[in-house]
């Protein structure tokens, strides 16, 4: 069955934005993950070997389980708990139901607008999150000791690892 012309040069975008949004929201798993490891495991003092078991084991939980750790030992407060609540609910909108909701949508402009504009809003929030998130996380291993010429050094060689410098 081929797309209709009108349809098929959606489908290329709207493609794009689900992969971004998704890119986004694994950043914001990763990111949360590392703050669930630091400030809920107590990884501080561990060692390389155990804090490296210690983050594979938080890498794998989703993030409504992150979520719901990070709840239960209080260590975000309510507002930023209602935002990660909002992400993980359109997240799994996105993930398990949104082909299913949006049916048409590569032939329907306004629902088509309408997609586009909640990926994008869920991309974004996604990423002001992993920022907030990450800056919260570095300022909690600053206080305890940790140098900013060390995390800038490892930030360095972690950017060039994976291919950005």
């Amino acid at each position: 069955m081929r797309l209709r012309e009108s349809a098929a040069v959606r489908l290329e975008p709207l493609m794009q934005a689900v992969g971004f949004t998704l890119w986004q929201l694994q950043e914001l798993e990763n990111t949360t993950s590392s703050y669930v490891a630091v400030r809920v495991r107590e990884a501080k003092g561990i060692g390389i070997e155990r804090g490296q078991a210690l983050s594979a084991e938080v890498e794998k939980l989703p993030l409504g389980k992150l979520l719901a750790e990070l709840t239960k030992a209080k260590v975000i407060g309510t507002e930023l708990s209602s935002e990660l609540r909002e992400v993980l609910e359109e997240r799994n909108w996105l993930v398990h139901r949104a082909r299913r909701e949006t049916r048409g949508v590569l032939s329907d402009e306004a629902l088509f607008s309408e997609v586009m504009t909640r990926l994008d809003h869920l991309a974004e929030h996604s990423l002001q999150l992993t920022k907030r998130l990450g800056n919260e996380v570095e300022e909690y291993v600053v206080r305890s000791g940790v140098s900013r010429d060390f995390i800038s050094g490892e930030a360095e060689r972690l950017a060039r690892a994976w291919g950005f410098e």
